[in-house]
């Protein structure tokens, strides 16, 4: 018997009393006082770091479903709230996750009319990184023991929840698809809950127009919100500027293959958009809690998005998928294109390695706010593999300034993944 098993008992009493307490204000007014109450407890000791397999993320799943079922919703796997499938690999912990499973959630807002038969997805992950590695599992952690996840990803969640709130309010006498909103399991390790919606989805894949993804949105600064994938769809770049009604300083890529949930939609054929908040330096660390949030924001972001999910569940256009290749680099001496792409880190030559290890990250650097560190060994960055410091700085050349880009290193043994949005040389203080 593992020590998560072990331990069951006791965290779902402490959980019943949770799912009890914020049930009742599941029905209120979308606000920021709803949002932090929501956020809170998506990090409290009780869920523990929502870490895959865990008796925390079936508690945490179990929670979001109630908050579904308290805003009308119907079951989104026929007659059932949840999807569940096998893990697979190590939990962050290292603990092995063959023989767990996972839980994906949905449920469905109906469509009317001559639409009602096609679909949006709108959607969050909810697991997050669990209990710190070499802490024994006990009934409740103490506050450092584990990783809350509040930016990653409790503040997708809550927004998704405020656009559910707000959906399922309205009485629409239009037209309009319906929606499948899903609150995905297993992203924290390999995207393993999407990738496994997308090959036994509760609708067909040809019904699906379009896909929204809300990771890490909760430190937006300087109003910057960057959205992602717009070349997906020809229709998306006018829908998510005009959006935009309260000045928010939208920040564009028509790509999305940066490394979350939505990527397993794009490589269906489905189009995507991806919302992100931006990098931040409490990134996977215990540091990253309710009170770190930007509430003001949030609800700003999710404002934005309740009129940018209405505007796409009305628009007659069939959404019909369009390939965005990644950015080719220009094989010519010099290595690229955008010479001005900045990261921010210095290298380290004192070791022969496979990779590109980092033997300093400068103060407010792009490398910095995404929470990459000294002695870090990148080996991936926009898909391409890291070798060495040539090959590292083909691959920032071919993207540009204001570029999300997925960054993967190894860092104390473990892999850990990165979304970092390139900065300018020509900024640098």
């Amino acid at each position: 018997m593992t020590a998560f098993s072990k331990n069951h008992l006791a965290v779902s009493v402490a959980l019943f009393l949770v799912l009890a307490a914020v049930s009742a204000t599941a029905l209120a007014q979308p606000s920021a006082e709803t949002m932090t109450k929501r956020a809170q407890t998506l990090t409290s000791t009780q869920l523990a770091g929502r870490g895959s397999g865990t008796p925390e993320a079936d508690a945490a799943v179990e929670l979001l479903a109630s908050w579904m079922a308290d805003l009308g919703l119907e079951p989104g796997f026929g007659a059932d709230w949840y999807q569940a499938f096998p893990l697979k690999g190590q939990g962050w912990n290292g603990e092995e996750l063959a023989g767990l499973e996972g839980r994906n959630l949905a449920g469905i807002l109906p469509g009317k009319g001559d639409l009602a038969d096609r679909y949006l997805v709108v959607g969050a992950h909810y697991d997050h990184l669990g209990r710190v590695e070499g802490i024994e599992v006990t009934a409740l952690p103490e506050p450092g023991q584990y990783y809350p996840g509040a930016n990653d990803n409790a503040s997708g969640l809550v927004t998704l929840f405020e656009l559910m709130a707000t959906a399922a309010q309205e009485d629409k006498q239009v037209s309009c698809r319906s929606i499948l909103f899903i609150c995905f399991a297993a992203e924290e390790v390999g995207l393993q809950g999407s990738g496994y919606l997308v090959a036994h989805s509760p609708v067909p894949l040809d019904m699906i127009d379009a896909m929204i993804n809300f990771d890490t949105v909760g430190q937006m600064t300087d109003e910057r919100l960057y959205v992602s994938g717009l070349g997906t769809a020809q229709e998306l770049p006018d829908l998510v500027a005009a959006a935009n009604t309260e000045g928010l300083n939208l920040s564009l890529a028509q790509g999305g293959w940066s490394g979350s949930d939505h990527m397993s939609f794009n490589t269906r054929e489905v189009p995507v958009l991806f919302i992100f908040g931006g990098p931040y330096k409490q990134y996977n660390t215990p540091d990253d809690t309710w009170d770190t949030l930007n509430y003001p924001g949030m609800v700003k972001i999710a404002a934005y998005s309740n009129r940018l999910v209405g505007s796409l569940r009305v628009i007659e256009a069939p959404l019909a998928w369009v390939m965005v290749a990644e950015k080719k680099l220009q094989e010519t001496e010099g290595g690229g294109q955008n010479k001005s792409s900045w990261l921010g880190t210095l290298p380290d030559f004192t070791e022969e390695l496979q990779g590109y290890k980092l033997a300093g990250v400068f103060d407010g650097s792009p490398a910095a706010n995404a929470g990459l560190m000294k002695g870090d060994v990148m080996i991936l960055m926009a898909g391409r593999e890291v070798i060495d410091l040539p090959t590292f700085t083909r691959a920032l050349r071919a993207n540009g300034p204001g570029d999300l880009v997925e960054i993967t290193v190894l860092r104390e043994g473990k892999t850990l993944n990165f979304t970092v949005v390139l900065g300018d040389r020509k900024n640098r203080k």
